[in-house]
């Protein structure tokens, strides 16, 4: 049985929070980088506790943890007078509770996946949905769009991961595809087409009535759920569509953002010169425009060294999956994975215009507390695995 935890992810990690470190000094001043090096040492000690936990004792635990986190949520939702509902304050202290169920649904999850040997109908997904829908829901209604999202790639790859065909979570989760396609009735046309003639070539009577069905239901009651959308979230879409549209609105971030990173060009303009962050231009510059900064500050040279630490990352934490024998523990591990991976990639594609603008941290560099305590926690999990990787 293997002692040692995995130096890769330690010290990834570590270099990854250092660089948010300074880039909060440089985008926000000392008393925020002050504010965010007390989370960085507190969620250290944490993971280090964590670490020390053995992994049969969180898959216990995973469902009161689990149902502590919904409760956190369902209290915002009643009790708070701040909107939006994301925040549970204590004085000058606050703690954003979607960022600890993001922790605490892939630990469920994980829990409720390693107990069943087969995934093979749409079935079998009810529950796995039910326990990532649930915080999903509670959380877009705050609303915290950006959170929300994250839920839907962790259930898909941790259902793959568990034993889920490819194929059946791609006709059970197109409907998504439908509702993107929707915005155009031509388009959603020639997607309905193209799915029906895969399905009916699959032969399955099953899987040809629930694509037929969902992708239907969901192409139509697409615009009622438009409507539904907070107005700053309609602009928010239509910006990343026509970003010019609104130069001095909703597009201004996105904008802002593009300059800041390709005015760094190759070597950047060095550490604490960067212009668009001192003429504050570019609003949220330490949270979810910290990435522009960095492309501004540290060039292209530095946005691919950060991405580097980022890929290999991902690599250790998916080597890590396949390593372990342990189901719940691979499980879980795949989860965390993807969440780092997906929320990496929503926070990068936002600051450089591929996707539309909603509020999602960079892992281990935007500052945060909850988020980053959120993602040590999980690391602490990662590091106790790493141990353990290969008792059943």
């Amino acid at each position: 049985m293997i002692k040692k935890i995995d130096p890769g992810i330690v010290w990834l990690t570590g270099a990854l929070s250092l660089l948010g470190v300074m880039m909060i000094y440089s985008t926000a001043g000392s008393a925020i980088m002050t504010r965010q090096i007390t989370w960085l040492i507190f969620s250290i000690l944490v993971a280090i506790i964590f670490s020390r936990i053995s992994p049969r004792i969180w898959l216990n635990l995973s469902p009161v943890i689990y149902s502590l986190s919904i409760v956190m949520i369902v209290i915002i939702l009643f009790k708070s007078d701040i909107y939006p509902k994301r925040w549970i304050k204590f004085g000058d202290f606050s703690i954003q509770p979607s960022e600890f169920a993001k922790f605490a649904t892939v630990l469920m999850l994980a829990s409720y996946l390693s107990t069943r040997k087969k995934l093979q109908s749409f079935s079998d997904m009810a529950v796995p949905i039910a326990i990532t829908g649930l915080p999903a829901v509670l959380i877009f209604l705050e609303p915290d769009l950006g959170a929300a999202q994250i839920f839907l790639p962790i259930l898909i790859v941790m259902s793959y991961w568990a034993g889920m065909s490819g194929v059946k979570i791609l006709i059970l989760f197109s409907p998504f595809v439908s509702a993107a396609a929707s915005f155009s009735i031509y388009t959603w046309v020639v997607y309905m087409a193209i799915l029906m003639v895969f399905l009916y070539f699959r032969k399955q009577l099953t899987d040809l009535v629930y694509g037929f069905a969902s992708n239907s239901l969901v192409g139509l009651i697409m615009p009622l759920l438009w409507s539904s959308l907070k107005t700053y979230q309609q602009k928010r879409i239509i910006a990343f569509f026509s970003p010019w549209l609104d130069p001095q609105g909703m597009s201004w971030q996105i904008i802002q953002s593009k300059i800041a990173i390709g005015s760094g060009g190759l070597f950047g303009k060095g550490f604490l010169s960067g212009t668009q962050k001192k003429l504050e231009f570019l609003p949220e510059r330490h949270t979810d425009f910290i990435f522009s900064c960095l492309g501004e500050e540290f060039g292209l040279v530095g946005i691919t060294v950060v991405l580097g630490l980022y890929v290999y990352l991902i690599y250790r934490l998916l080597r890590l999956a396949k390593e372990t024998r342990n189901r719940f523990s691979s499980i879980f591990v795949s989860g965390i994975m993807i969440w780092i991976a997906y929320q990496t990639f929503i926070n990068i594609g936002v600051t450089i215009g591929l996707l539309p603008v909603t509020g999602v941290p960079l892992p281990f560099i935007s500052y945060g507390g909850s988020a980053l305590l959120a993602c040590f926690m999980a690391i602490g999990v990662s590091l106790s695995i790493s141990k353990t990787k290969l008792a059943y």
